[in-house]
């Protein structure tokens, strides 16, 4: 009789641990990878994501700061490129999937918050694209910094087909989070 309930209770570990083990290893695998973002694409279009090194240099920063108005101390552009030297950006075109005029895609890219910002003014200010093109500082939080692409100037074929970057922007753009 003894004998008999050890056999049942190493039986009932084992389907216990069994159960546990399973349900790990599915949670593990139903969990979506760590982003630093969530959007949705209301399925108007594709995505494709990869990195790629920062590049800003000093002059370019410098030139960007006196274009937009901005003022800095003697060496600041400097130690922002050597905090950011050998970082990825995240980088996220989106497609969009209908028929429509060029440009089709829209960008967005992350940049870890290494310099410590606070405020979107501080962001803005180090980074601010005060001409036609480029990334733009849009948001933040104590992790990430996100910069949008612009859809261009609106140029338009007189095709009557919707702008595709444009399209995909109004879509996408509302939905981005950091997670």
């Amino acid at each position: 009789m003894e004998q008999k309930k050890s056999v049942w209770t190493i039986i009932l570990a084992i389907i216990i641990t069994a159960i546990i083990a399973g349900g790990g290893v599915y949670l593990w695998q139903d969990q979506p990878a760590n982003e630093p973002i969530s959007y949705s694409t209301a399925e108007v279009s594709t995505v494709s994501t990869g990195t790629r090194l920062f590049d800003w240099t000093v002059e370019g920063l410098e030139n960007m700061a006196l274009e937009c108005g901005s003022e800095h101390t003697e060496g600041y552009f400097k130690n922002l490129v050597e905090t950011y030297k050998d970082t990825s950006l995240i980088h996220y075109a989106f497609e969009y999937n209908g028929k429509s005029q060029n440009p089709t895609a829209w960008g967005i890219s992350l940049l870890p918050n290494l310099m410590g910002y606070s405020s979107l003014d501080e962001f803005q200010n180090d980074f601010n694209v005060c001409a036609v093109g480029g990334l733009y500082p849009t948001r933040m939080n104590g992790d990430w910094l996100l910069f949008e692409s612009s859809c261009g100037s609106g140029y338009s074929d007189d095709s009557g087909l919707p702008i595709g970057c444009d399209e995909v922007k109004k879509v996408v753009e509302p939905t981005i989070e950091f997670n």
